[in-house]
């Protein structure tokens, strides 16, 4: 009988920015892999926002270096202050996406990254040695989870989304909105009958990684070298699969150049369309999974293309079919990702360039896809909003 590895989820003592001294609001910033040059600009004139943890400036080692000055100096001025209680923190975020408000609801946690711990874990997406070896510095240098991973769990009996709904019938210890517009509350769970609960609606269940998994390597690294205690977990963020706010976008793909052609007759069936709007409406209702959209400026505009089969395809993504069959052979620093379908036309026409809409994914599909062949290319998906930086951190 093969061996059931349990998700391993505990509380911890969380540190957390002073409101009386800061409001939330200026103290949180989007993970690092998402901040923009302009938006960075902006965040670092806060003098107390995560960016300055999160994304620290300066070369080579200083810039890891000032940020775990800063981590102790903003403990000493009582800027940032630990909880006494171990903890799981419940958030709520409060969102627009494709012009619907949207709420989503989970709770940060310290999840294993143990041998053990890790094999309940399932990642989908692989990952670059630069950005691993930036946030593995930091964590050296921190001793700290700044940042928090992005997982989804089966909640089937509803368990767990009952634990968060309790939990959210007391008053919230902070609230706060982002750069983007997210508004977030937060609350404290120390219950410790509350906390077993969730610790055992999750005991049976494997964790899908939604975002992070340079995070979620470079931890399990480091306890692999550290091997203390406080390395053994990494700040995660969980959320119910079954959260009707659980937004997966497409990553919509840009080609810097128009060298290549973005259909074959012979692997697809192939229709035009007369707007961007029309595409993504037979996009999203298109029963071929392979299926996808392309833009091409200047030359044939919009189309509509299904493909032929799976061609030797498993997953059941058109990611997949994409990466193997039509950008095959263009060099990955040729391609641009973006979540945002007039963007991506926008950055084609500039360019000069081409784009590949992606068919929208649920939950069910991507789970599927990994079962079925394991890692997925990369930007395969878009859980937005992604969690931000600052809401709770966790040191080693």
């Amino acid at each position: 009988m093969s061996r059931i590895f349990m998700a391993d989820i505990r509380p911890f003592l969380g540190t957390r920015f002073n409101l009386k001294k800061i409001s939330l609001s200026s103290a949180l910033c989007p993970p690092y892999d998402v901040i923009k040059p302009a938006e960075a600009a902006k965040l670092r004139r806060g003098k107390f926002n995560a960016i300055h943890l999160e994304l620290p400036e300066g070369a080579g080692q200083s810039k890891y270096r000032r940020a775990a000055a800063l981590w102790k100096s903003w403990g000493n001025a009582g800027v940032l202050s630990r909880d006494f209680q171990p903890s799981f923190y419940v958030t709520e975020e409060r969102f627009k996406a494709d012009g619907k408000a949207q709420r989503r609801v989970g709770f940060l946690a310290a999840l294993s990254v143990t041998p053990e711990g890790a094999k309940a874990i399932l990642p989908h997406e692989r990952t670059l040695p630069k950005p691993k070896a930036d946030r593995l510095e930091l964590l050296k240098a921190m001793q700290a989870n700044v940042s928090p991973i992005f997982g989804i769990f089966p909640d089937p009996r509803g368990t767990a989304r009952e634990v968060l709904r309790r939990v959210q019938a007391r008053p919230a210890l902070a609230q706060g909105e982002n750069v983007q517009g997210v508004q977030y509350r937060l609350w404290q769970m120390s219950d410790p009958k509350l906390i077993v609960v969730m610790q055992k609606s999750l005991a049976d269940k494997k964790i899908l990684i939604a975002d992070g998994h340079h995070r979620f390597e470079v931890s399990r690294a480091y306890y692999a070298q550290a091997r203390c205690a406080g390395a053994s977990t990494v700040l995660a963020y969980l959320c119910p699969e079954e959260d009707p706010g659980l937004v997966v976008l497409s990553t919509h793909r840009i080609v810097d150049n128009a060298a290549i052609s973005m259909t074959s007759d012979v692997l697809c069936r192939v229709s035009p369309c007369r707007s961007r709007r029309q595409l993504l409406k037979r996009l999203a209702r298109a029963k071929n999974p392979y299926a996808y959209g392309y833009y091409e400026s200047g030359r044939k505009g919009f189309g509509f293309a299904q493909p032929r089969g799976n061609s030797g395809c498993r997953s059941g993504l058109c990611v997949e079919w994409i990466g193997r069959h039509l950008l095959n052979d263009v060099a990955p620093d040729h391609i641009l990702y973006t979540p945002n379908a007039a963007e991506a036309e926008r950055q084609a026409k500039k360019l000069g360039g081409a784009v590949v809409f992606i068919k929208p994914l649920g939950v069910a599909q991507i789970r599927g896809a990994v079962k079925a062949v394991g890692l997925l290319p990369p930007k395969s998906t878009y859980f937005y909003p992604k969690i931000a930086t600052g809401l709770v951190f966790k040191a080693l």
